[in-house]
C-alpha cells in the first residue's frame, strides 16, 4: 500500500513539472492561423497532404508565413523544436525559423545548404550586445527527408540537436523578452529563403532533454507533439469563480476529467464521458474551493494532459 502511494506521488511531482512549463504547440497545416495566432502570408506557400500529414510547403524563392506571436516571451530558459523537411535546390542560407523582438533580440534556427548534396544546421542567437552562432559543416544531414532539430538554451548555455542528437553548444548572455512576431520560411526581413516543408514548432520554457523532445518515430507518425502538452487550455487563470476548459480530441473516445490539489488528491470528478473527435468547452466551478494552485487532468485513451490553475477566490 505504501508502494501505491509513493508511485501515486512520484507519478503526480511529474505531472505537476510538466504542467509548470508553458507549452507552445504551433501545428503548421495552414495559411491563416497557427497556434490560434493571426498569420501575414507571403508569395504562395502551399498545403500539401504528406506521410505524416498536412504540412505548408514553401518554395525557396519568395514563400513565407509571420506568426504574430513570439513563443519565447517570458522564458528565461527555453527548447525551440522544429519538424521539416528540406528539399534539394534550394539557397546556401535559409532561415527557416526567426523568433524575434526587435533586430538585437532575436533567434534563428537555420540551415547551411552543401552544394545541393546535403545540409548543416546553423543555430544562432543575439541578445543585446551579446551574440552566439552554432555552425559545423562537419555535421551534415540528407536532404529531402523529415528531419527534428532542437535548440535548447539555459543559464547561459546553448546547445544544438538534430533528431535527438547533440551537435554543438556554446554560450550567450540571453535577456528575456516580452513581446515580438515568428516567421516561418524566410528571415524576417525577407531573406534567406526555405525550399522544403514545415510539419509543427513547438517551444517550451524550460530546458528539455533530448528524451523529452518530439519525435519522428519509424511510422513517420509525430509523438510527444499534442500529447500532454496543448490539447487544453483553460481561461481566465488565475480564476475567480468560473474558469472556461477548452480541450481537443483527435480521436473520439471516453474521457476523464479531474480536479487535483497540489499534494496529488482528487478532489472533485469535472466530466466522465464520451466525447467525439474535435473542440470541446467545459466550465468550471471555483466558488467552493480554497484558494491555491490545482490542476485540472484530462485522459483520454492513452494521452493526458494536466493544466495548473490557480484559485483567487
Amino acid at each position: 500500500m505504501k508502494k501505491t502511494i509513493l508511485l501515486i506521488l512520484i507519478c503526480m511531482t511529474s505531472l505537476i513539472i510538466q504542467a509548470q512549463a508553458d507549452i507552445k504547440f504551433w501545428r503548421v497545416d495552414n495559411l491563416s492561423q497557427i497556434g490560434e495566432n493571426n498569420v501575414q502570408v507571403i508569395g504562395n506557400p502551399k498545403i500539401i497532404n504528406t506521410e505524416i500529414g498536412d504540412v505548408v510547403e514553401f518554395n525557396g524563392i519568395g514563400d513565407g508565413l509571420i506568426v504574430n506571436n513570439n513563443p519565447v516571451a517570458g522564458a528565461t530558459a527555453f527548447t525551440i523544436e522544429i519538424i521539416f523537411k528540406p528539399y534539394t535546390g534550394g539557397g546556401i542560407e535559409q532561415r527557416f525559423l526567426h523568433l524575434q523582438q526587435d533586430d538585437n533580440n532575436r533567434i534563428l534556427i537555420e540551415l547551411r545548404n552543401n552544394d545541393h548534396m546535403n545540409w548543416s544546421l546553423d543555430t544562432f542567437i543575439k541578445s543585446g550586445s551579446s551574440s552566439q552562432a552554432l555552425l559545423d559543416y562537419a555535421y551534415a544531414h540528407n536532404l529531402n527527408e523529415w528531419v527534428h532539430a532542437a535548440l535548447v538554451f539555459k543559464d547561459g548555455g546553448m546547445v544544438h540537436y538534430v533528431n535527438g542528437e547533440k551537435e554543438l553548444e556554446g554560450t550567450v548572455n540571453y535577456q528575456v523578452v516580452n513581446s515580438g512576431q515568428t516567421s516561418l520560411g524566410v528571415r524576417m526581413n525577407q531573406v534567406s529563403w526555405f525550399k522544403g516543408a514545415i510539419h509543427s514548432v513547438k517551444v517550451t520554457h524550460d530546458a528539455l532533454n533530448p528524451e523529452d523532445f518530439m519525435e519522428i518515430g519509424q511510422n513517420l507518425n509525430v509523438k510527444n507533439a499534442e500529447d500532454n502538452q496543448s490539447m487544453s487550455q483553460i481561461f481566465p487563470n488565475p480564476i475567480l469563480s468560473f474558469g472556461l476548459l477548452k480541450y481537443q480530441l483527435a480521436e473520439s473516445s471516453k474521457v476523464s476529467i479531474k480536479l487535483i490539489n497540489v499534494y496529488g488528491e482528487e478532489i472533485a470528478t469535472i466530466f466522465e464521458g464520451f466525447k467525439n473527435t474535435g473542440t470541446h468547452e467545459l466550465e468550471i466551478n471555483c466558488n467552493n474551493l480554497n484558494a491555491g494552485i490545482y490542476f485540472v487532468a484530462i485522459n483520454y485513451m492513452n494521452r493526458s494532459s494536466v493544466q495548473k490553475i490557480i484559485v483567487t477566490n
